[in-house]
């Protein structure tokens, strides 16, 4: 005989976060979805993981529009077309930033449809260059010309 610890859910607060997947794939059982394997990949509760399932909307594909959809945009950080083809594979490893929810239930957290987007680091800030030293006499800025 196994003995088994129960467990409880850790929850997220609802709010914005960068989230990494760490698995995807295409599951039915519910209607067409994805089963995402995700975990919070900055800030305070950085190494969280949760389980969403973003519908697909067609059995056999992605439907434009579905948070699937959005998933797979963000994740690529580009403009799908309709006729694209798409594989689980390319999300893996790749970070889009949504609204996290708790689930209706209270066990678990999902991702909010219509917040997820591509995730944009912070860039570097940029230093400013010393101004080239100007000359009030606009003959001598010009003088070099060839005509």
């Amino acid at each position: 005989m196994t003995k088994l610890m129960a467990q409880g859910y850790e929850l997220l607060d609802s709010g914005r976060y960068v989230l990494e997947v760490v698995e995807a794939e295409v599951v039915n059982e519910y209607g067409p979805q994805l089963r995402l394997k995700l975990r919070v990949a900055e800030g305070e509760h950085e190494g969280c993981e949760f389980t969403d399932y973003p519908n697909r909307g067609a059995e056999d594909g992605v439907k434009v529009g579905t948070k699937a959809w959005d998933v797979f945009e963000a994740c690529l950080n580009q403009r799908l077309a309709p006729d694209e083809e798409l594989d689980t594979e390319d999300l893996i490893g790749k970070r889009f930033e949504a609204m996290v929810v708790t689930k209706k239930t209270g066990k678990g957290n999902r991702t909010e449809h219509g917040t997820i987007g591509p995730h944009r680091p912070k860039k570097a800030q940029l230093k400013v260059a010393p101004k080239a030293e100007e000359s009030d006499d606009v003959e001598e800025s010009f003088k070099d010309l060839p005509f």
